[in-house]
């Protein structure tokens, strides 16, 4: 079992336009996933409202954590970055999501079904219409 801490926030700028979203999925090794949000250690995030601060994690056996970083802008277009960490805490894949496409950045692409859980369970799958899993270094 590895021990993460890993950082997630929920903040909005003044002006409501902007909006930052940094959550951490856990993948159990039965396929069930859980968010996880609250943070445990308060702290200050991209914009000023809202909640910020890091989350600690126990990973139990064969799970998977996927920390997904998340940049809403004006225009309603979404930009973001997957990591996958193994239950070693070792980091496995990064993936880049933008222009509605995901695309490796490094990594094993075995893990990329980690990634497309995660946005099925934060509801983001309909965000995605490509995927480029064969980009990026091994």
């Amino acid at each position: 079992m590895a021990r993460l801490e890993l950082p997630v926030e929920a903040t909005k700028s003044v002006s409501g336009l902007h909006a930052a979203r940094a959550v951490v999925v856990l993948i159990h090794s039965d396929g069930s996933a859980e968010i996880v949000s609250k943070p445990a250690i308060q702290g200050r995030g991209t914009y000023k409202r809202g909640v910020a601060g890091v989350v600690k994690l126990e990973v139990p056996r064969g799970s998977l954590v996927v920390h997904a970083w998340l940049i809403l802008n004006s225009r309603g277009h979404i930009k973001g970055l997957f990591k996958v960490f193994n239950d070693e805490g070792e980091l496995v894949l990064e993936a880049r999501l933008a222009k509605r496409k995901i695309r490796r950045l490094r990594g094993d692409p075995k893990y990329a079904w980690s990634i497309e859980k995660a946005l099925e369970v934060l509801g983001l799958s309909k965000h995605v219409r490509r995927y480029n899993w064969n980009t990026g270094v091994e």
